[in-house]
């Protein structure tokens, strides 16, 4: 519950963007799309809760900064309902000349990518506090933070960066 409430900031924020734009939309008289709308805050707030920043698709309108999560989830409930052919689908999948598959592929690869960034881009931010197990000063703490800072309380050891890449795109 304590975790929830450190992450109200980051809705109060993206609320009062999202009112902006409704408000500007009602002032000029415009028709907009409410869900559309609701589904950019959404998308914003996540990325500032799991990675740190939004994807900046509230301010800049531009739905190219959503992360094809459902390209991604497609592929995986596909790949992934067939467990024994995991790996050969894997393999083989890829290779075939489907625009729709590789479309399919490339959203994982983009979300891969989108996960990959965020964890380098939070670590360099904790560059030298990582030991300390403490924000620097005026840092956040997001989930992908929490996950930066935690050690194994058998070994004391870090998450490796591939460990916490994987964990960022499991937050995909």
């Amino acid at each position: 519950m304590s975790q929830v409430k450190e992450f109200e900031g980051f809705l109060d924020t993206n609320i009062a963007i999202l009112r902006r734009r409704i408000d500007a939309y009602a002032s000029s008289g415009q028709v907009f799309d409410l869900q559309k709308l609701i589904q950019h805050y959404v998308v914003d707030v996540l990325g500032e809760i799991a990675f740190g920043q939004p994807f900046g698709v509230q301010e800049t309108d531009d739905e190219s900064r959503i992360p094809p999560v459902v390209e991604h989830s497609l592929l995986s409930a596909t790949t992934g309902s067939w467990p024994r052919m995991t790996r050969t689908l894997k393999k083989w999948l890829p290779l075939v000349p489907n625009k729709q598959l590789r479309a399919l592929f490339a959203g994982r690869q983009a979300c891969a990518d989108t996960a990959s960034r965020s964890v380098v881009r939070r670590m360099s931010a904790l560059q030298g506090y990582r030991e300390a197990g403490k924000l620097p000063p005026g840092e956040r703490k997001d989930l992908l933070t929490n996950l930066i800072l935690a050690r194994d309380p058998e070994t004391g050891a870090f998450l490796t960066q591939a460990d916490l890449e994987t964990e960022a795109f499991g937050f995909m």
